[in-house]
């Protein structure tokens, strides 16, 4: 195979990148690489990298309600950008019965995908992006690091 034959472009995250709540202020993320060094990745088949941070704005300020489960994709940008889009809430009923699955929104153009929590609410709970602590009380979050979008839904 000659190099013209080669796979073009690719977009993926190449590290761990170890998300977690923010240390400080309990409503933000923090990108806590466990190799000591942050995040490599790959956006559109150029690399990039991404030193540890704390206190990362999560940007998809849209309030979930009381009793919904809900997975906020993480993205870094060409730049080194975090954004975060809010997949389908479903009611956590639903999903506990196995009638409902979870998914991941698609990324914005020009990001790679890098994570993604969960939030669960319970009781008279809700979430608000950026505003509510992501371990409040009656909030259960999860956090995953991705090497990309998983094929099938969450159903857990």
């Amino acid at each position: 195979m000659s190099n013209l034959e080669l796979p073009r472009g690719g977009t993926m995250c190449l590290s761990k990148a170890g998300l977690a709540i923010a240390s400080s202020d309990k409503a933000k993320l923090y990108m806590n690489a466990p190799n000591g060094a942050g995040v490599d990745f790959a956006i559109n088949g150029t690399l990039y990298h991404k030193t540890t941070a704390n206190e990362l704005a999560v940007t998809a300020a849209v309030i979930q309600p009381a009793l919904y489960t809900c997975l906020y994709l993480v993205m870094l940008s060409t730049s080194g950008t975090v954004t975060t889009l809010k997949g389908t809430q479903v009611l956590t009923a639903g999903l506990s019965a196995e009638d409902e699955v979870l998914k991941l929104p698609q990324a914005t153009a020009d990001t790679c995908p890098i994570g993604y929590f969960k939030v669960v609410t319970a009781g008279t709970a809700t979430y608000t992006a950026a505003t509510t602590d992501l371990n409040a009380s009656d909030v259960t979050t999860t956090y995953v690091d991705l090497m990309t979008i998983p094929p099938s839904p969450v159903t857990s």
